[in-house]
């Protein structure tokens, strides 16, 4: 596809935003452009091969109340959902059969690393209780999905102080700290 002289210059994002209309929260374009920002940041930070297209949702408690009792098997809100395209990435390594997974992409379809699914509301309570900035939650909670994405977790102490340390150095140059 040529690209025509308006789009000159201009870079298509790896990552996309959406946001669900949640009351509070109408104005959302600083909050879509912040996630952006956030989920790009980590990507930079620790994404090293393969897909790395990520689509974040930005919605309600009860979205994610579905989404962690049809998934997760919990009935509870909770602050974000990571759900890969592409299992198997461990510690920002790609699985190793990921060249086979996308032999099953449809022809012009790009390669996804996932999709990540965020509570506005209780993005605002968690700010609220750890009196911080709201946006800083925020970008902490989509750095912390982009880095599930990755293959990171924390179910054992050594996992998070790694994952959580890896989530603070993406914070602190995305806030210029």
């Amino acid at each position: 596809m040529a690209i025509e002289p308006e789009d000159a210059g201009r870079v298509e994002s790896r990552v996309e935003v959406l946001a669900d209309v949640v009351p509070g929260f109408e104005k959302a374009e600083p909050l879509i452009e912040l996630t952006r920002t956030a989920a790009e940041a980590a990507l930079d930070a620790e994404h090293t091969a393969g897909p790395d297209a990520v689509t974040v949702l930005l919605s309600d408690d009860r979205r994610l109340r579905d989404l962690n009792r049809q998934f997760n098997g919990e009935d509870s809100v909770t602050d974000v959902l990571s759900f890969n395209d592409a299992e198997g990435w461990r510690d920002g390594v790609p699985p190793a059969g990921i060249a086979d997974e996308q032999a099953f992409l449809a022809p012009g379809e790009e390669p996804r690393l996932g999709e990540i699914v965020v509570s506005l509301e209780q993005t605002a309570r968690q700010a609220a209780e750890r009196s911080i900035p709201f946006e800083r939650e925020l970008a902490m909670l989509t750095v912390h999905g982009v880095l599930h994405l990755l293959g990171y977790d924390h179910a054992d102490p050594g996992e998070e102080q790694v994952m959580f340390a890896k989530t603070d150095a993406v914070l602190k140059r995305l806030f210029g700290e």
